[in-house]
């Protein structure tokens, strides 16, 4: 599984690559727009993500600036409906606003509060729909 990290603070991307590590190929970076790029090449190349983790408050480009731009990128990169890469929302407990305005819009597939903990994101990452040995 190819994953993708997007948070702005170190110490969440280091857990999370190493809480998903055994899972697949990780790529973590630090803003909405380190995450644009990669994305878009990643779908240039034909080598999608299967799995974003997106941090919702970011400087600049916050989560849901960058969701939305990468729904855009899969949308001109002709991604069908249904198809598109699932996304995680990682928040801290007093965001419920935006991770629900990010599940209203039907962008994100699933949440998981900081701080994390692994029980907690292998029962989101199942519920999504992901096979988890």
């Amino acid at each position: 599984m190819r994953i993708l990290i997007v948070d702005d603070d170190r110490p969440t991307r280091l857990c999370l690559s190493k809480m998903l590590g055994p899972l697949g190929e990780v790529a973590a970076v630090g803003s909405g727009q380190e995450a644009l790029d990669v994305f878009g090449d990643a779908l240039t190349k034909g080598s999608p993500f299967e799995l974003i983790c997106l941090d919702i408050i970011m400087p600049g480009l916050d989560g849901q600036a960058t969701l939305q731009a990468m729904r855009d990128l899969e949308a001109r990169h002709g991604v069908a409906p249904g198809k598109e890469t699932k996304v995680m929302m990682v928040t801290c407990c007093g965001d419920a606003g935006n991770v629900c305005r990010a599940f209203f819009k039907g962008q994100a597939d699933g949440y998981v509060t900081k701080p994390m903990r692994q029980a907690e994101l292998i029962k989101t990452l199942s519920q999504m729909g992901f096979t988890i040995e």
